[in-house]
């Protein structure tokens, strides 16, 4: 095996011997735990890590993809609510309940709540003359 030599702070080096006892302690023996040992385990997850990042740098997350996807399912959303809405304000048990089968006061209400709770979120800029 090759050998590097490396420095490292004393905080990871305590980090690291923390990680040698921790396995002594959950029954390992002096050849499975040690500093050379738990320090090339460590390398090795580093350089996967690294390289993962460097694979996700070309095709990763995307904002503009992920914005999209999820206008996409809140407008389906609003939709068959709407949907669910309209065919419930025809069942028998609420017609004649003014509070309940009328399509236009229910949508009414529905909007006004969400004007409050997204005011909430994104307050109307006040002009200030």
């Amino acid at each position: 095996m090759p050998k590097i030599q490396t420095f490292v702070s004393s905080a990871i080096e305590q980090e690291i011997s923390n990680i040698v006892q921790q396995k002594k302690m959950e029954g390992a023996n002096h050849f499975e735990a040690n500093l050379s040992n738990v320090t090339s385990m460590l390398v090795e997850l580093g350089l996967r890590v690294y390289k993962l990042q460097g694979e996700r740098q070309g095709g990763g997350f995307s904002q503009i993809e992920f914005n999209k996807v999820l206008l996409e399912n809140v407008i389906k959303s609003n939709l068959v609510c709407q949907k669910i809405l309209a065919i419930t304000t025809q069942n028998e048990e609420v017609k004649g309940q003014e509070g309940l089968s009328n399509l236009s006061l229910i949508a009414g209400q529905i909007k006004n709540t969400s004007d409050a709770v997204m005011e909430n979120f994104f307050p109307a800029k006040e002009d200030h003359d």
